[in-house]
């Protein structure tokens, strides 16, 4: 806040051109003391392209960021360029407000924290503030894998903070679940639960078979009741079983999430989220 004035940095691709100032225009209006781009790169200011200007824009912005006390995202059509997103893991990082001038899917702790690698590479951000956002990193990825394994299947997607739990990090650290905006996409039905499948055998072959046994003969009439489906397949081919699995899933509505297993996972895991 500057003399009662809150301070709102705008990011975005410099393609939004018109829709910056309209924001910039509303937002100073509605009594915020605005910070906007000093160049539209992508709307004629071909000086961003010369040697070395890009690269000082993009630290500039990020002061910006440092002296505003919320974001606002221009993301028309939902699109968020690199940069932007860069921006929005620095924004976050930075105990920033963020919105957005259009509804999203939010980034998830991995992506934040792969954007803030990628700001730590480019020497934009301190090895000091690095050590820290990976800090913060794992103590919210463990704080996510707690509560997510503190639920019993099947039962509801009812989390305060699904968009943390449900968001593709836990795939990456081995763990199934499915995507928030795919829980979204199902989430216009009543009541939302999952099937877990682990594969028994001792191949692959006899893994995906099992899997498929045990949906034919346990979940087909359930899952053919459901609205739609999201589902989580991991195995150590990368997906090279999925078509047979969504053979005995032929004609429901299926969101489909492919993933290899990590190092030390042996077993084939499928996550079938259905909505009644």
């Amino acid at each position: 806040m500057i003399n009662g004035f809150k301070v709102i940095t705008l990011c975005g691709s410099t393609r939004f051109k018109n829709e910056f100032m309209e924001a910039q225009k509303r937002l100073t209006l509605e009594g915020n003391v605005v910070i906007t781009v000093g160049l539209y790169g992508h709307s004629g200011d071909d000086v961003v392209w010369t040697e070395g200007v890009k690269d000082m824009l993009d630290r500039q912005h990020l002061a910006k960021i440092d002296l505003a006390d919320e974001i606002f995202v221009i993301n028309v059509g939902g699109y968020i360029g690199d940069s932007t997103r860069r921006e929005i893991a620095y924004a976050e990082f930075k105990g920033k407000s963020i919105t957005y001038l259009e509804s999203c899917r939010k980034p998830s702790l991995y992506d934040n924290y792969a954007a803030l690698s990628e700001l730590h590479d480019a020497g934009r951000i301190s090895d000091e503030d690095f050590e820290k956002a990976r800090r913060d990193f794992d103590e919210k990825r463990k704080s996510a894998i707690v509560e997510y394994n503190a639920c019993q299947g099947p039962w509801p997607y009812q989390w305060n903070d699904a968009d943390v739990v449900v968001c593709g990090i836990l795939q990456r650290f081995g763990f199934v679940s499915c995507d928030f905006y795919d829980l979204k996409y199902i989430y216009e039905a009543n009541r939302i639960y999952e099937i877990r499948i682990k594969g028994k055998g001792t191949n692959d072959e006899e893994q995906v078979q099992s899997i498929i046994d045990t949906i034919c003969n346990k979940y087909i009439e359930l899952l053919q009741s459901s609205k739609k489906l999201a589902v989580t397949f991991i195995d150590s081919k990368q997906g090279a079983y999925i078509n047979k699995i969504a053979d005995c899933l032929s004609g429901m509505d299926v969101v489909w999430h492919e993933w290899g297993a990590i190092a030390d996972e042996k077993e084939m895991v499928i996550s079938i989220v259905y909505a009644l």
